[in-house]
């Protein structure tokens, strides 16, 4: 009797790593159960639960500003639109952490476990793998449970803005028609805040808008909402300075050339109501409604 109350017991717990064993090569996931060792040396332990199944269904993130952001391809499950957002460390404001928004692309793959290597490496929260040649780090949660535990389960997330031949080696070896489709994909909250971020991150949409005022032809620029003024009519553009070192026979001597042909920093307007001029920031700037105000696309 004794024995079989014990057999319950041990069925009923949870994996427990095995002291002093160290993972020194790759292997598949398929292979790993529910536990993967990774390093179970006394106060150096890490290990991963692993959710049971056949599959992980894999999100990667693409801003629309990079190529990835347009990929396409037969096995992908399910795709949106999304807001990312990124965190930041340093020196903003005086503050140590910021964030900011972009808009991008989701896919999501439906990957077999055994198309997926995990690597001999402690992730602490982002675990390494590869998927058919990529590496990519599996985002996840973890705690200090035995040394430090992270979770993988069945939905997972790799970075962000993976290059465009990365994702096309992931989808060779993504399934379609499995047990996950109809995949049903969140659908995006701020339409509007989308549409706003991605046409300011749209190629030369910025440059386009600045051409037309120093070609005299006035382009209207919308604002933001929040802003008192609505609208105005772009007269000049205050560039970011440009610095060329120019050639000279004594190297000690270096001179260099100023002038104002960088990057876009602000747009001169004329506001109708009082018809005074202000400046706008590129970020106080609607720029999807300013593309469609002027007949660009965004």
């Amino acid at each position: 009797m004794m024995n079989d109350i014990q057999k319950l017991i041990d069925a009923n717990d949870e994996p427990t790593a095995p002291t002093g064993v160290k993972m020194t090569e790759p292997k598949l996931l398929s292979e790993c159960g529910t536990l993967l060792v990774v390093d179970g040396t006394p106060g150096e332990q890490y290990q991963i639960e692993i959710a049971p199944g056949d599959y992980l269904i894999v999100r990667a993130g693409a801003t629309v500003n990079k190529p990835s952001a347009r990929f396409s391809h037969p096995n992908v499950a399910a795709f949106g639109k999304v807001l990312h957002e990124f965190k930041h460390y340093g020196g903003r404001n005086g503050c140590r952490k910021f964030w900011t928004a972009h808009a991008g692309m989701d896919f999501y793959f439906v990957i077999p476990r055994s198309a997926v290597k995990m690597l001999p490496v402690k992730g602490h929260s982002y675990i390494p793998a590869e998927i058919n040649g990529v590496k990519v780090t599996f985002n996840v949660s973890g705690g200090t449970a035995n040394g430090w535990t992270d979770w993988l389960h069945t939905n997972t997330t790799i970075a962000v803005n993976h290059k465009l031949s990365d994702l096309k080696k992931i989808a060779e070896v993504a399934v379609r028609n499995s047990p996950f489709e109809p995949m049903v994909v969140k659908p995006l909250e701020d339409e509007t805040r989308w549409n706003q971020l991605a046409a300011r991150a749209s190629k030369g949409l910025v440059e386009k808008i600045a051409k037309l005022a120093e070609d005299g032809k006035f382009p209207v620029v919308k604002f933001l909402p929040g802003f008192e003024e609505k609208e105005g009519k772009v007269v000049s553009v205050n560039r970011r300075a440009k610095k060329t070192m120019l050639p000279h026979g004594n190297e000690c001597l270096k001179k260099w050339s100023t002038d104002y042909t960088g990057a876009v920093k602000s747009l001169v307007l004329v506001v109708d109501r009082y018809g005074c001029r202000i400046r706008a920031k590129i970020g106080q700037i609607d720029w999807f409604e300013t593309a469609k105000a002027n007949g660009i696309a965004a």
